[in-house]
């Protein structure tokens, strides 16, 4: 059994400048104020924090972030990128008389897998999409079974994929946590990381066409844009009329990385440059120079800082063991964070008796700020504690008397002896009963011959 010892210490939340920033957004997965997304996301991917997030399980459609997905079942399904496919009029014939990004691909034309991905990651080409779907599962419509059971063997429970391109269709949905979880697994894969942050890219020459020049559709990571944003490493942005303005971004500053989702953001100026702004990227910077600024990786315990003291039995050396934690703890916190707004939940081990060794596990501690979890670790004995021989056979005989098997054992050996009391004494009951008898028998015998005698000497 365990038992919860539970401290909390007086909570008193450090408050600091921000900008566009509500108050409240000292705490985990708050809301940033000013945002006009349907749903945003930030997470810091070294901890798995998520900083900012609103209707984050909300299903919406993510245009072209389909193809973050459409590009992993890619790589993960092909042994080599460099195979030459040639595409089928099969593949093309659901776009035609679409207007949409397209790499203009034709019928007959053979082109490697490698380079259908940059376009479809680069520039967005739909076509090149249904190429590689087509070629990688067989069927387009094979594909979208690849592409589903991916996302579920990701975790995503709000996701299901009915294109390999992400134009608006019905029954296509995603969310910004499960479009979370597909980027950052895309991200981990360092030919799609490369892609996704190649700015511009020549695709060589086929049978059926000359050079193509592709230029990133990811503002964000496009130097002299007004998008642009130094820290930014990609992946992907895309809109519909039904998705609005969508974008999946990954930035890094000094060691730190985060993934940015924004899902259904107005198409509108927002700066007065008379045309309609991609404000999922603005959000998206928004949210990652917010987290740059103020969030830090902090040490909140050490393995030499004393979290708490256990009771201890069988050892004269002492009553108590100190728990300290078994590892450092690092967080990702606030930079003016108040250490005194922590508070700590311990459970510890009930009953701990001596020999402890110096390490030994006996409890654990999670500490929690702003009621979010931000570290757990195991407990661990500060020192080593000997056991005292004699308590220690005192405890023995003690466990032995009180035990069960003993208490049972007692009471059938007092039982016994009371059934055999009862029986030696129902033993001598009868033989005395029986010597009575007896005597009583011989008596009446010699009575009766008393009585024959007397007759006798009458006669």
């Amino acid at each position: 059994m365990k038992k919860s010892i539970i401290f909390t210490i007086i909570l008193i939340l450090a408050l600091m400048p921000v900008f566009s920033v509500c108050s409240s957004a000292e705490y985990y997965n708050t809301h940033i104020e000013n945002m006009k997304s349907e749903a945003y996301l930030l997470v810091n991917t070294d901890t798995g924090a998520i900083v900012f997030s609103h209707n984050a399980d909300k299903q919406l459609k993510c245009a072209s972030l389909v193809k973050i997905a459409t590009a992993a079942v890619v790589v993960d399904n092909c042994e080599d990128l460099d195979e030459i496919v040639t595409v089928t009029e099969l593949s093309l014939a659901p776009l035609k008389n679409i207007y949409s990004a397209s790499s203009n691909l034709k019928a007959g034309e053979q082109i490697s897998v490698r380079n259908l991905l940059y376009c479809a990651m680069v520039t967005n080409a739909n076509d090149a999409c249904n190429v590689l779907a087509e070629y990688i599962g067989g069927s387009i419509d094979n594909f979208i079974v690849m592409m589903n059971d991916f996302a579920k063997s990701l975790g995503c429970e709000n996701t299901n994929f009915t294109n390999a391109h992400g134009l608006d269709e019905e029954g296509e949905y995603t969310s910004a946590y499960d479009m979370y979880l597909i980027t950052q697994y895309a991200m981990k894969n360092s030919v799609l990381a490369d892609m996704a942050a190649t700015v511009k890219y020549t695709v060589p020459a086929t049978n059926m066409s000359e050079e193509r020049s592709l230029s990133t559709r990811c503002d964000m990571i496009k130097s002299g844009s007004r998008y642009y944003y130094e820290y930014a490493k990609g992946f992907k942005v895309g809109q519909t009329d039904a998705a609005q303005r969508c974008a999946a971004i990954t930035a890094t500053k000094n060691a730190y990385t985060y993934i940015a989702i924004v899902l259904g953001c107005p198409n509108e100026c927002t700066d007065g440059c008379g045309y309609p702004d991609n404000t999922a990227l603005y959000e998206a910077r928004k949210m990652l120079k917010w987290a740059f600024s103020n969030l830090r990786m902090t040490t909140i315990a050490e393995t030499t800082d004393m979290i708490t003291t256990a009771p201890v039995s069988l050892s004269t050396q002492t009553d108590t063991v100190r728990l300290v934690p078994e590892k450092q703890l690092q967080a990702l916190l606030l930079s003016s964070v108040d250490y005194s707004s922590f508070e700590y939940i311990i459970d510890v081990q009930e009953d701990i008796s001596a020999p402890v060794s110096k390490g030994q596990v006996l409890g654990t501690v999670k500490i929690r700020y702003a009621d979010s979890v931000i570290a757990s670790v195991n407990l661990v004995a500060a020192e080593d504690i000997s056991r005292s021989g004699l308590m220690y056979m005192g405890h023995i005989i003690k466990n032995i008397v009180t035990s069960p098997v003993f208490i049972i054992i007692a009471a059938v050996l007092v039982l016994a002896v009371l059934i055999y009391i009862v029986i030696v004494y129902t033993k001598n009951k009868q033989q005395q009963q029986k010597s009575r008898q007896r005597l009583r028998e011989i008596k009446e015998r010699n009575y009766v011959e008393d009585a024959d005698l007397n007759e006798v000497y009458k006669d």
